[in-house]
């Protein structure tokens, strides 16, 4: 995903687990871990759906390259005493398929197409401290563009001799 979809979807998860925006973090960011209940998002694998489909623009030489992208994303959250983790990802993707939530991230050229069951995977930490965890996939599909300059030709003037004559005329004409 490009920037802006990185950081909506982000704000996004933030807003619909209830947490704010800093308790949201990306798996193996270099800055502390959060303390209390807060999530991470990790993006595990990127495909391309189908190849990428071009169109022509407005401008000479220059075309649009349409991706078709399939984005795994792993979204955990660990939960303090007072939470439930397993809760807050069940209303995470319920409230995924809310209507308002569709379009805006459908504005944004994202969609989410599908979701794992989510995980359960509490622990007991240095056998003192349980902690709640789980973890759900989301599947996400999105759609970057690209401008291509392939360039063009403007002008082909032809020089020389075949040898024999040539029963065809070539008019050369500037676009």
């Amino acid at each position: 995903m490009n920037d802006e979809q990185n950081l909506l979807f982000h704000d996004l998860v933030a807003e619909l687990l209830d947490l704010q925006k800093n308790k949201v973090i990306y798996a193996y960011q270099n800055a502390p871990k959060p303390k209390d209940t807060f999530a991470y998002i990790r993006y595990a694998s990127i495909k391309d759906e189908v190849q990428s489909s071009f169109e022509r623009t407005n401008q000479p030489g220059v075309n649009n390259i349409i991706g078709h992208k399939l984005l795994t994303c792993e979204i955990q959250v660990f939960a303090d005493n007072n939470r439930n983790a397993c809760t807050m990802l069940y209303k995470l993707i319920d409230k995924l398929n809310k209507q308002s939530v569709i379009n805006r991230l459908f504005k944004a050229n994202i969609a989410i197409v599908d979701y794992n069951s989510v995980q359960d995977v509490s622990a007991l930490l240095n056998n003192t401290h349980f902690t709640t965890r789980a973890s759900v996939d989301i599947i996400i599909r999105f759609t970057p563009t690209y401008l291509d300059d392939v360039g063009y030709i403007a002008n082909v003037k032809i020089t020389g001799n075949t040898g024999k004559e040539l029963p065809i005329e070539i008019i050369t004409e500037e676009i």
